[in-house]
């Protein structure tokens, strides 16, 4: 006790209050506040204007990062405001506009010849889809997301040939389920190789591989004649990552059987070579520039865009743009393929004809779709360059008597003098490989053009 005492004796009280002068402390208190409420106020106010920037707007910012983007781990209210706001100026996309997917309904809503005036429209009653000028040009923009597996499915005409077919998607997947098929063995090889970066077919246990299993192995049994080709592994699984996989098959097999020639995908691939003579001849024709350096350097270009035309580009460009590719590809068929990719050879020519040897070139080649990342510029480019394209085939195919066409209907002009090329060079090909009797120059003895299907899962 003496030591306690003789702590407190030896410091000063002040600053303490003991229980003697607690009110009065108190009663000082307030009187102090009330005389300076005044300046208090006038306090707040020069706080107000030098705290502004440091209150609620930083509680709460006003821009948020994307989820596990740059700076979304941080405490909120630690977000840079200006780098996020630099992050997000990403360009809209029309195809998300909920007043572009308007537009589309309204499009289809006033021009479905099927559909009575006081109906309303649905997707059961929407029937045939007019390809009108209209049409072309707002696909030209995108077609939007939502709308896109409804409307592939019409413009390629698979909706159709589901409701055609005497079989049902079940019965064909029955009818090709067995392991011992010819085709089984190399399906399952391939399944892990078509999308081993998407989480949907990364393993056998991933949700897209056992439909894209089933519609591969259907789709080689529909088709014997093709049987199973690998370019038709990637274009599936990318339907896939839109469709059903009952409506995925019979897209695809509207590709394979009416939107692409019907030699494409056999054995031989007889139908996609063809077509890469195509379209070396219209590369002479379009980018001659290109063309010199292509033959000074001894490169033969079908050995990069063969893989292009096999998988529909959906194995080297970029998903996001790769659907607004496929929008036209649905609307207009395997032209697209041609005007793609002159669009983008004549987006790199100026690159590719200063580059000095054969490596350099054939690199610059193959990495051409993964560099695309301006779809309208892509677009933009292609039918430029396709609208002159045309003009140069032609006078080509005036010059051949045997491949003269009406030239009335523009549409209908670039798929007719594609298809007159096309002849040519398959009918040179088969020449070449000996299936082929009798005059090259001439149509006779030209493989079919139709595939032929099963009807009945019980008679192959």
């Amino acid at each position: 006790m003496d030591i306690a005492k003789s702590l407190f004796s030896s410091r000063t009280h002040e600053g303490y209050s003991g229980k003697q002068n607690y009110n009065q402390n108190v009663e000082t208190a307030i009187s102090e506040d009330e005389e300076g409420e005044d300046k208090s106020k006038e306090v707040k106010l020069d706080m107000n204007k030098n705290t502004e920037k440091d209150t609620i707007s930083d509680l709460s910012p006003s821009i948020t990062p994307c989820p596990g983007g740059p700076f979304s781990a941080l405490t909120p209210s630690m977000w840079p405001q200006d780098i996020i706001a630099k992050l997000n100026q990403v360009p809209e996309d029309p195809n998300s506009q909920p007043d572009y997917r308007l537009q589309w309904v309204a499009y289809l809503e006033f021009n479905t010849p099927d559909k009575e005036e006081t109906e309303t429209l649905t997707w059961d009653n929407l029937g045939t889809i007019s390809r009108t000028d209209k049409m072309r040009s707002m696909t030209r923009k995108g077609i939007p997301h939502s709308l896109r597996p409804q409307l592939w499915l019409r413009l390629s005409g698979a909706l159709e040939k589901k409701a055609l077919s005497k079989i049902k998607y079940q019965d064909i997947v029955k009818a090709s389920s067995s392991d011992a098929l010819a085709f089984a063995k190399q399906i399952e090889k391939d399944l892990l190789r078509t999308m081993p970066t998407n989480a949907c077919f990364s393993t056998f246990t991933s949700t897209g591989v056992p439909r894209l299993r089933r519609i591969l192995r259907a789709l080689a049994w529909l088709f014997p004649d093709i049987g199973y080709c690998q370019g038709t592994g990637m274009i599936a699984a990318s339907l896939l990552l839109l469709m059903e996989e009952e409506e995925a098959f019979w897209t695809l097999s509207a590709i394979v059987e009416d939107l692409l020639p019907a030699s494409y995908y056999t054995p031989t691939l007889i139908g996609i070579q063809a077509d890469q003579k195509v379209l070396r001849s219209l590369v002479a024709s379009s980018l001659p520039d290109l063309e010199s350096t292509l033959i000074q350097h001894d490169i033969e270009l079908s050995l990069i865009t063969l893989h292009w035309f096999l998988t529909l580009f959906a194995s080297v460009i970029h998903f996001k743009i790769l659907l607004r590719i496929w929008d036209l590809f649905f609307l207009d068929g395997s032209i697209v393929l041609f005007q793609i990719t002159l669009g983008m050879l004549k987006i790199k020519e100026p690159v590719l004809v200063t580059l000095e040897n054969s490596a350099q070139i054939f690199n610059a080649l193959s990495d051409i779709p993964g560099d695309i990342v301006d779809v309208d510029h892509l677009l933009e480019v292609s039918f430029s360059v396709s609208s002159s394209l045309f003009q140069s085939m032609v006078s080509l195919l005036i010059q051949s008597p045997l491949h003269q066409v009406s030239f009335s209907v523009s549409s209908s002009i670039s798929q007719s003098m594609v298809d007159s090329h096309r002849r040519r060079h398959l009918a040179f090909l088969m020449s070449d490989q000996g299936t082929l009797i009798g005059n090259p120059e001439g149509d006779s003895n030209l493989p079919k053009q139709h595939l032929n299907s099963r009807q009945h899962p019980l008679k192959p």
